[in-house]
């Protein structure tokens, strides 16, 4: 019976170790299919994402004559899709569902080349495509990722000889060329690990030095030029087009962040953190947000709660909460100490197989870790603490199967029970991971669809299912804007809400459309006032939303001499979905 049993799993796993991609790919393109058009988030970066593609089909330089906040690869593809389809809200929402599907079939494959099982290829795919994190940030999952995959089968996994290594060695390079075109802090934590592995490569323990120093060297060399062959095209368009100044100099601002953000933490834990302007990262306050007892406002950041909260928070989602951002990084030191033991352990033993098992978990970690600064130390909320996730348990997964494997091949009574409490481990963090992130539907799951029986149309390929007292209040959002405007007059929303301004297909004059109390300055108001003089747009739109999770970061708090302004020269129509319009005082409705 049990031979059988076995048999019959057997014949499963290999049956999807051919074909598991296409059962991931069309369960994953069902299960988005469920809520492909709902909801419609106003302050989400699929408006920023629009709006700044927009603003390069007209023409503007990247940087120079528009803010995008990420490198250009972020939003040059959105602009060669609305070439064939126009600004169409739809045709965004595909775009980013695709990036979610490549994401899984990318986690599908790294786990199956490290652990050679079909079945739990399948299961991460489906956990990576089930919650992949906040629409139109899922490039962020897609980057460590596909680092993962191909860091992995360059430096360590089996190829078929020493010209496939080199090739993969120059892939590797061209794979992390795109992720700094991508997002610039993402690239350079990832060439760590990448810059290490040439190092170590050859210094595998049982011999073949030689062989594999210039296997790393002629590598190398192939794939740094791949790093520069990707950017090659994109730094030319930045010389003819007179950007190349701003464009070279974001790659040292990110590295002055870095050290900046250094410094800050190492401060904070010697005394109380600063007041201090920081850069943004574009986010929308995710539904079951934190509650307001652990969130501060002195530097704009959410503050994490205490990690007692994983057993004394008052409601199940606040224990969850607190245990999301915890149990990862508890997770993340112990697999990272167990591999670094490995590690070195293996020029002991002088066994070249716990070498690269040890390795493997370490880059498979290590690319994750490249995303956990955003959500520990920046904004701990359910957008970032998901993104994190998608390359995490990718490596968990691996690295607990390379555990079992090891202690199956070794017999050893010490390894039996690390491999026991690893699988205990990453079957909680899985639970912990959906208890957190499946009901919130800024973790990108069906919770999208909660509610959402209604209809609301917009411009721009706006056409999206929302729970009825939404549609009427978008509704009555749209035709306030659009009655008192042109096409061709300017809308501002702040202090963030662009996808107003899509939906609406109204122009935004703003060179950076996202703005909060941290980052106002003193002299916010006069600059915003002398802008509305100088351009005089026909409507302003005000979110009143708590931006940063508290009173003193709501608009009207941080920014009140423009908001009198307005109020003072300005009419109020109204107010839609927690956003007050004004339109310019005497202007003719459009006909």
């Amino acid at each position: 019976m049990t031979s059988t049993f076995v048999s019959k799993v057997g014949s499963v796993d290999r049956f999807l170790i051919r074909y598991g991609w296409l059962l991931l790919a069309a369960l994953s393109a069902s299960y988005y299919a469920l809520y492909f058009n709902h909801g419609l988030a106003l302050a989400g970066e699929g408006g920023t994402t629009a709006v700044y593609a927009m603003r390069l089909m007209e023409g503007q330089r990247p940087i120079a004559d528009t803010f995008l906040g990420y490198n250009v690869l972020w939003f040059y593809p959105v602009a060669l899709v609305f070439q064939f389809t126009g600004p169409d809200y739809l045709a965004l929402r595909a775009f980013f569902f695709g990036l979610c599907l490549l994401t899984a079939l990318l986690a599908w494959w790294t786990v199956l080349r490290v652990t050679r099982s079909g079945l739990l290829a399948l299961g991460t795919g489906f956990v990576v495509a089930l919650i992949p994190g906040m629409m139109f940030r899922n490039y962020m999952g897609l980057m460590p990722v596909a680092n993962q995959l191909v860091l992995i089968s360059a430096f360590l996994l089996p190829t078929r000889g020493t010209r496939t290594r080199i090739l993969l060695m120059g892939l590797s390079g061209a794979v992390l060329g795109l992720t700094f075109l991508i997002r610039i802090e993402v690239g350079i934590l990832v060439s760590v690990i990448w810059v290490g592995l040439f190092i170590l490569y050859p210094l595998m323990p049982g011999g073949g030095f030689r062989l594999r120093l210039q296997e790393a060297l002629v590598g190398g060399l192939i794939s740094l030029l791949a790093l520069l062959a990707v950017h090659a095209p994109f730094a030319a368009d930045a010389h003819r087009r007179g950007y190349a100044k701003d464009f070279y100099g974001q790659y040292s601002s990110f590295v002055g962040l870095f050290r900046w953000e250094l410094e800050k933490q190492t401060a904070s834990w010697r005394r109380p953190p600063p007041s201090a302007k920081i850069p943004p990262d574009l986010v929308e306050a995710p539904a079951g947000a934190p509650p307001a007892s652990v969130v501060g406002i002195n530097d704009g950041r959410r503050k994490r709660p205490s990690a007692s909260e994983i057993f004394t928070g008052r409601k199940s989602r606040d224990r969850y909460y607190a245990a999301a951002i915890y149990v990862p990084v508890l997770l993340s030191l112990a697999f990272v100490a167990v591999a670094t033991a490995g590690f070195f352990g293996s020029y002991w033993w002088r066994n070249a197989g716990i070498w690269t098992d040890s390795l493997t978990s370490l880059i498979l970690v290590g690319c994750s870790l490249t995303l956990l600064p955003q959500y520990l130390f920046f904004r701990p909320d359910t957008p970032h603490i998901t993104e994190f996730m998608v390359p995490f348990i990718v490596a968990l997964v691996c690295g607990v199967a390379l555990l079992i494997r090891r202690a199956a091949a070794s017999g050893s009574r010490p390894v039996r029970i690390l491999a026991a409490v690893a699988s205990v481990s990453l079957v909680i963090q899985i639970w912990i991971h959906f208890g957190h992130a499946w009901p919130k539907e800024s973790a990108g799951t069906v919770a999208a669809r909660k509610g959402t029986t209604a209809e609301f149309v917009g411009l721009n390929g706006v056409r999206v299912r929302v729970t009825p007292e939404r549609a009427v209040a978008l509704a009555g959002l749209q035709e306030a804007i659009v009655r008192n405007s042109r096409p061709e007059d300017w809308v501002v929303c702040l202090p963030y809400s662009p996808t107003i301004n899509f939906m609406t297909d109204r122009p935004s004059y703003l060179w950076d459309l996202y703005t909060d109390n941290t980052m106002a300055g003193s002299d916010f108001d006069k600059a915003r006032i002398a802008e509305i003089e100088k351009y005089d747009p026909a409507v302003v739109v005000i979110d009143h939303r708590a931006i940063n999770s508290s009173e003193a970061s709501r608009f009207p708090n941080w920014a009140p001499g423009l908001y009198s302004h307005l109020q003072e020269t300005f009419d109020r129509v109204g107010e839609y979905a927690g956003n007050e319009v004004f339109v310019r005082r005497k202007n003719e409705p459009t006909p």
